[in-house]
């Protein structure tokens, strides 16, 4: 299979430029926004996505990565990074899609928690060809106890107790908001209105029963949500290549199916 090269850009408003990787595929009908998981998960998952881009990329649709506002290289601050700006986010990426390629047919694909934000934010819309969501986080509330234990636990590892009280600014070593606590621990996953729903998977977990398709994920998956050590990134195995390629297959036949409407 044939890797394009990627383009390093900034995308969205000066201020709030997002730090972005464009993949092109020639005569692309079909374009791809990558929304990353979130905290320690997002550095994790860097080298993942940078080959799943590249493999979409491979199968002939166009493919957009990012970082978040207030994340990773874009601007921002971490206590600015809740909802509201993702959907920015998400608004400027797709944007950046069609004024710098001209592609109309807009998918996003989103792993674990991003899948709330991304889901709210494409029920709003109704240009978006597809959401695909990597094994998505379906409950907020949930998802946020998990992650506080786990911060207690990682805190009383490394620290006396005297230290290792849990800090409210901070989440998993990284800033968070009171606003970003409260967007989470109030979301759920529901279909958004009008958008086909694609969720990928392990295990056959049902975590979106009206999902229009489903993929299965292998075993040797990588999982992202370990401790916060940098060391433990994650790569992309080979018995998923195959499932990448399928959902760039999936991706690219977005534009005939909307032909064929």
């Amino acid at each position: 299979m044939s890797m394009p090269a990627w383009q390093p850009r900034w995308i969205g408003a000066p201020g709030q430029a997002l730090y972005a990787g464009m993949h092109p595929a020639p005569d692309a009908g079909v374009g791809v926004v990558l929304a990353p998981p979130l905290l320690h998960e997002q550095p994790r998952s860097r080298r993942v996505l940078l080959e799943i881009a590249r493999r979409l990329a491979g199968c002939g649709v166009t493919v957009l990565r990012f970082d978040y506002f207030g994340t990773g290289d874009s601007d921002g601050r971490g206590g600015q990074h809740d909802f509201a700006a993702m959907a920015a986010d998400f608004d400027a990426a797709v944007a950046a899609l069609h004024e710098d390629t001209g592609i109309a047919r807009v998918g996003v694909l989103a792993w674990g928690a991003a899948a709330l934000p991304a889901a709210a934010w494409a029920a709003r819309r109704d240009d978006i060809a597809a959401l695909a969501l990597w094994e998505p986080v379906a409950d907020g509330a949930s998802w946020l106890a998990a992650l506080e234990a786990a911060d207690r636990a990682e805190r009383a590892a490394r620290y006396a107790p005297a230290q290792a009280q849990p800090d409210p600014g901070e989440l998993m070593g990284y800033p968070v908001s009171p606003r970003w606590r409260a967007d989470f621990a109030q979301a759920r996953l529901v279909a958004p209105v009008a958008v086909p729903l694609w969720t990928i998977a392990r295990d056959g977990a049902a975590l979106a029963p009206s999902a229009a398709r489903r993929f299965e994920l292998p075993a040797d998956a990588p999982r992202f949500d370990g401790g916060v050590a940098i060391e433990r990134t994650v790569f992309l195995s080979r018995a998923l290549f195959g499932l990448v390629e399928q959902l760039g297959r999936a991706f690219a036949a977005l534009e005939a199916e909307h032909a064929d409407a």
